[in-house]
């Protein structure tokens, strides 16, 4: 980043690696809060021509990783709200090798129950759940890409993970709910 902003020769090649580096979790966070690859392809341009546009505005105190998860996420939202759809994608998660085409299938119905029950948090809880549990990041990078306190992101994952167990219980995936 420092390169992008100082050395405006380079700044084709300093912006190329900044994309190389961060384009993938970014994306993977917009797959997950669009549930739909082209629409993610297509915020993720917008948010690199965002983070482009703003160089000088980018703020070095700031972990570059959660500034670009800042802009996928305002990006990602604003599509969400022009097209008024509250989606997210399955968590992915790699097949054991282990797995028969009986238990493949249970997980794969599984992983949807799941993805549904994420899809349906509001989306400062969704976008809380999925910068922790997949994109690892933490409660003050959190804060950061978002814009509010540790508490707040704190507090937006608590409700979403209770959210989210009292919906797996009603499906029957977590002990305690409907039979």
């Amino acid at each position: 980043m420092t390169r992008c902003r100082t050395n405006r020769a380079e700044l084709q090649e300093s912006f190329r690696a900044l994309y190389d580096r961060h384009s993938g979790p970014a994306f993977h966070y917009l797959r997950l809060l669009l549930d739909d690859e082209a629409r993610a392809r297509d915020c993720l341009q917008e948010t690199f021509l965002r983070v482009y546009r703003n160089l000088d505005r980018y703020d070095q105190e700031r972990s570059f990783r959660s500034w670009v998860l800042g802009v996928a996420r305002n990006v990602g939202l604003d599509a969400l709200r022009r097209e008024g759809v509250r989606q997210a994608s399955p968590l992915e998660r790699e097949p054991a090798n282990h797995e028969g085409p009986f238990q493949a299938a249970l997980l794969n119905e599984q992983d949807q129950l799941l993805s549904e029950a994420v899809a349906s948090l509001p989306p400062g809880e969704r976008a809380v759940f999925v910068l922790k549990q997949v994109e690892g990041l933490t409660y003050r990078e959190i804060a950061s890409t978002i814009g509010c306190s540790e508490r707040t992101a704190q507090y937006r994952m608590r409700a979403a993970v209770e959210t989210l167990v009292r919906r797996l219980r009603e499906r029957g995936l977590l002990p305690g709910g409907a039979s």
